[in-house]
């Protein structure tokens, strides 16, 4: 049973003191929605945590570098990291801890909906990746200290699973030469920051074939979200994952704000049963999502992971033209994986 976990603090720390979409309410805003409904949270705090035990945990995943430019800016904050991403003085507390928190979690093998903030998966082992200018509001990577768990719990196949609207490039980076199988479906990079993620990019070295990126053209609808579901279903039933790590972004619902997608309840649906199909530890972390994504597009996902039968029909559609170039991309991207992730899996 996968358990509704909310990070307590944050919805009272790392607050920006200038409009900025990823704030404390988007946390009060899942709570809300999904109490309405009633769903019930375990709440958790990131008090229980030692500071020095949650800096060797971010060490795990980024460099010793970039986690002392943290600290020096800490202490010069409320700070601008970047055009994107702020950082105030107890936004570093709050990072650790969510950071912690999702490796506790995948190393106990405890399955759980985090939600808490800030987003991670932009933020790669020294920040902003290369050619990437900005970490797109992210700190630490939950993501990655969540793989970095199941491998340390002993796991082999661990499946990372990303739907935010933009590429995880941060979590594609570091685990780019290794046997993660890395999905990310994402909005067209040449369309929406941080412009990676293309199908050629399959991974380096021991990783090479073992990532996929699913590319969305601009104004994708339900008709190719839910059939690229199915042809990535194929896969993930085959490579039989023994953990799987999902960044969950619902930044690609319609008119939510940040993205050029169309994508519903149905959609999102989608994306939750599957994940509940493959029948594995599964740690679901919350990225993107603004407005409406992190109500109706969070609580379809929910209903999906939990086995709940809601009808929910397909309400939108992708022109014609960008809905077979997509299926014909993916299904070039998902035959080369195929054939490299089932040979040596």
């Amino acid at each position: 049973m996968l358990r509704l976990v909310l990070v307590r603090e944050s919805i009272t720390m790392h607050k920006p003191w200038f409009q900025h979409p990823e704030n404390p309410g988007r946390v009060v805003e899942v709570k809300s929605t999904l109490s309405t409904e009633g769903y019930s949270f375990i709440e958790e705090s990131i008090q229980r945590f030692n500071y020095g035990e949650a800096l060797k945990t971010a060490k795990r995943v980024h460099s010793s570098e970039y986690i002392e430019y943290l600290e020096k800016l800490s202490c010069r904050a409320p700070i601008e990291i970047d055009e994107d991403t702020y950082m105030a003085k107890d936004t570093l507390n709050l990072a650790l801890g969510f950071l912690n928190l999702a490796y506790e979690y995948s190393l106990k093998s405890n399955s759980a909906f985090l939600v808490g903030r800030p987003p991670g998966h932009h933020a790669g082992f020294n920040g902003a990746t290369p050619g990437v200018s900005t970490q797109g509001f992210c700190i630490l990577n939950n993501a990655a200290g969540a793989i970095r768990g199941f491998i340390d719990a002993g796991y082999k196949r661990i499946l990372a699973l990303d739907f935010d609207a933009h590429h995880g490039n941060g979590t594609m980076e570091i685990f780019y030469r290794e046997r993660i199988l890395q999905v990310d479906l994402h909005q067209d990079p040449t369309t929406l920051y941080p412009h990676t993620g293309y199908p050629d990019e399959v991974g380096e070295g021991e990783g090479y074939g073992y990532k996929a990126n699913i590319v969305l053209p601009r104004y994708t609808g339900d008709d190719l979200l839910v059939e690229l579901v199915g042809l990535i279903r194929d896969l993930l039933v085959k490579y039989s994952p023994e953990a799987i790590v999902v960044s969950a972004g619902f930044d690609a619902f319609e008119n939510d704000g940040l993205a050029d997608l169309a994508l519903t309840e149905a959609s999102y649906y989608a994306l939750g049963s599957l994940v509940r199909e493959l029948n594995a530890p599964t740690v679901v972390l919350l990225e993107g999502g603004y407005s409406v994504g992190l109500k109706r597009g969070l609580l379809a996902f929910i209903k999906g992971l939990q086995g709940e039968n809601p009808e929910y029909p397909l309400l939108t559609k992708t022109p014609s033209t960008a809905r077979r170039l997509a299926l014909e991309s993916t299904s070039r991207v998902l035959d080369k994986v195929s054939r490299r992730v089932l040979q040596t899996a």
